[in-house]
């Protein structure tokens, strides 16, 4: 995140490089997914902002699913290594996305450790295991 420039030649292209990004998310965006951002056509970071609100689940449950997408990923027969790697750079970005700003190495641990224990549960506590991911914290 940029912050305002202080000169004020600086702070015109800053204004000019923050309209631009904004008018191409705000053109990118379907229209009936702009209501997510109304009022804030002109901020693009906070038009990002809402849209991942609106968008990301950062709840335990999404963040399970793309660690256990991620490795399940297996190489298809016909398929590149380079390819094999943009698939896992893309899985490992989406688990990105999920984590908050603060996500530490201790909070992974947590996570993991948590995962292995649902995953190892046996199907008669399958609602245990839902009513957990659906938590905001584990």
């Amino acid at each position: 995140k940029e912050s305002k420039p202080a000169d004020k030649d600086e702070l015109n292209k800053w204004e000019a490089k923050a309209e631009r990004a904004a008018g191409e998310i705000y053109l990118l965006v379907e229209n009936d997914q702009r209501v997510h951002f109304r009022g804030y056509e002109e901020d693009p970071l906070k038009m990002w902002e809402l849209l991942e609100t609106a968008h990301l689940s950062k709840k335990p449950g999404a963040q399970f699913n793309a660690y256990d997408d991620l490795f399940s990923i297996r190489k298809q027969d016909d398929e590149t290594l380079v390819n094999l790697g943009v698939r896992i750079e893309k899985s490992m970005q989406t688990i990105q996305n999920l984590c908050s700003k603060d996500f530490t190495i201790d909070n992974l641990d947590e996570e993991l450790q948590c995962m292995a224990l649902i995953r190892a549960l046996p199907e008669e506590y399958r609602h245990l295991s839902t009513s957990l991911l659906l938590m905001d914290k584990l």
